[in-house]
């Protein structure tokens, strides 16, 4: 009764998974809530983003935290917004950032290894590159002589150009996000400030109002005791 008219493929599953538009805007809105929420200046907020995304354009995947953390720690940034800033490098802009890493690089180098329709072994050639540094710096295993030219041409042909090109791009994209983050950032700190002073404000004068109410009353009671045995007397 409840099922699918047209039975989904494992590709669109995936793909649903993955991409959920959903998904995607929760994500983007928890990132938003909790740079707003960042207890620091406009200009360390903007520039631990920016340390962030500048270290999203680098190739060295797994580790772009502990870059943005390093980064922001000698910029003097925040290091929150610099770990929030590293969001901008998504299983969606990824393959945009790659090719356009690559080919500046290659463009500036003058090479290329790899074709716009070669991203399978791109990835692969990433995935054997890691995979053979860590078996040759943790475990006992070498490398082994066959891998040698393999792993030259992944680090001549992609590694270089892509870390060349993500320099650049990311120092750009970088710089653009720190002066337009910052006036941002200032004034919705001011408006928030702004909002929390008349909060404030209006709590200290119920609080007041209380005061006077209760200062009166307890001034009536005094009255209406004196004028009581006043009226005794007589």
């Amino acid at each position: 009764m409840f099922k699918r008219r047209e039975r989904r493929s494992i590709f669109r599953f995936f793909y649903e998974v993955i991409f959920s538009l959903k998904g995607i805007s929760r994500a983007i809105e928890y990132v938003g809530i909790r740079l707003k929420r960042i207890p620091d200046t406009p200009h360390k907020i903007s520039l631990g983003v920016s340390c962030g995304i500048f270290a999203s354009f680098t190739p060295l995947f797994g580790i772009h935290f502990l870059i943005a953390g390093l980064l922001s720690y000698v910029f003097r940034a925040n290091v929150l917004a610099s770990i929030i800033g590293t969001f901008v490098g998504n299983p969606i802009t990824f393959p945009i950032i790659t090719v356009f890493n690559l080919k500046l690089g290659e463009w500036i180098l003058g090479s290329s290894a790899y074709s716009s329709d070669d991203g399978g072994k791109i990835f692969e050639g990433f995935l054997d590159f890691i995979f053979l540094i860590y078996k040759s710096l943790f475990t006992d295993g070498s490398i082994g002589e066959h891998s040698v030219p393999r792993m030259n041409e992944f680090f001549n042909g992609v590694f270089i150009p892509y870390s060349l090109g993500g320099f650049i791009f990311g120092i750009i994209i970088a710089i653009i996000s720190y002066f337009l983050l910052r006036p941002l950032v200032s004034t919705y700190q001011k408006k928030r400030d702004s909002l929390k002073a008349k909060r404030l404000k209006k709590k200290l004068m119920r609080r007041k109002d209380e005061i006077i109410l209760k200062e009166k009353e307890a001034r009536d009671k005094i009255l209406k005791e004196i004028f009581k045995k006043d009226c005794d007397k007589i």
